[in-house]
């Protein structure tokens, strides 16, 4: 009786407190012996992902043939799950260095279906190169920061050819030529969108002075490659003025690939190239177990259906776009009309 009580206690204490309460109340279970372990299989059914994790963890260490086939399949994951994904980013060569790009065509799968194999002889597929998937954000922080730190090591980033600059998200082209004199405002108005920038650029480097070249270039970048005493000072490493800037990169470059300065590193590599691996949270699609010891391994984590959350919004205005664009062949609109069938959302117009 007393045992029944105890449960009952449990549950009912478990059904009124908030997630992570739920989740510090759950290995009480496990004094209640099978009473506790029945009540942690229910646990495995629970709507909230953190609790069925937790029961699922729990009943890993139980030595019980009840509980060894409830964690069989493996840990439910239901439709509106949020997971964490840890992607590798892209790298792409320019005509004079390589980029980082960490964008994921989330509706690549649904242009293959839409427009079939005309999409995938036309349009350069990319890899999305999802390598982790996790339950828990800052896991999945922590392991793209690592993989992160080891890529730059692989690839040598800071010698290795890529771009570093940072563009000052508050540089108003406009106003520095105005400030400058380098465009009237007359001229200014003149000239097609499309042209400005490249307009000013030439116009910069036909004028051969250096001061303004070297004005333009630290109002446009927070960080630049040519003016990397703006990185040292910020990040109190010493800059010797006696040398020129290609020697001080070389000493700086020196100085973060010491085992002991990775830190350092990783944070030169993200303020000037990018990150080689970023968290994206996911929405799962559908229903799938998956043993959470191998959620991790890039397998599984390649074949776990999920999407990122703003998914939905993004699919149906690509597919209402298909419909409304008068190009679109006949073929194309059927498809689209048919996968909007599969969305229940907001954003659907009808």
């Amino acid at each position: 009786m007393e045992l029944f009580e105890g449960i009952a206690k449990l549950a009912e204490g478990i059904a009124g407190s908030n997630t992570e309460q739920k989740i510090s109340l759950l290995p009480q279970a496990l004094e209640y012996g099978e009473l506790g372990i029945n009540f942690l299989i229910e646990c495995l059914g629970n709507e909230e992902l953190e609790i069925r994790a937790k029961a699922y963890e729990l009943l890993q260490g139980v030595e019980s043939k009840q509980a060894k086939k409830a964690i069989a399949s493996g840990l439910l994951l239901n439709p509106g799950d949020r997971i964490y994904s840890v992607y590798q980013s892209e790298i792409w060569f320019t005509d004079s260095s390589y980029l980082l790009f960490d964008y994921i065509d989330i509706l690549a799968d649904l242009r293959k279906e839409v427009y079939g194999q005309e999409y995938c002889e036309d349009n350069l597929i990319y890899d999305n190169k999802r390598v982790f998937c996790y339950l828990d954000f800052e896991q999945a922080e922590q392991a793209a920061e690592t993989l992160h730190r080891k890529l730059i090591r692989k690839s040598g980033a800071a010698y290795g050819g890529f771009r570093w600059e940072k563009e000052n998200p508050d540089f108003d082209l406009k106003q520095w030529c105005l400030n400058n004199k380098l465009l009237s405002e007359q001229k200014w108005d003149k000239l097609p969108s499309h042209q400005i920038d490249w307009r000013v650029k030439k116009l910069i480097q036909e004028s051969q002075d250096k001061t303004l070249i070297d004005k333009f270039n630290r109002s446009k970048y927070i960080y630049h490659s040519d003016y990397i005493d703006v990185w040292c000072r910020d990040n109190q490493i010493s800059y010797d003025y006696s040398l020129n800037n290609w020697e001080n990169l070389q000493k700086l470059f020196d100085y973060l690939y010491l085992p002991e300065n990775i830190e350092l590193l990783s944070k030169f590599c993200k303020d000037g190239i990018g990150h080689f691996a970023f968290v994206k949270e996911e929405i799962v699609r559908q229903k799938v177990y998956i043993n959470i010891e191998e959620i991790n391994k890039t397998d599984i984590a390649k074949q776990l259906v999920a999407k990122p959350k703003e998914y939905d919004r993004l699919a149906i205005y690509f597919l209402i776009e298909v419909l409304e664009r008068n190009a679109s062949k006949s073929s194309h609109k059927l498809k689209a009309r048919e996968l909007l069938q599969d969305f229940q959302s907001e954003y659907l117009p009808f």
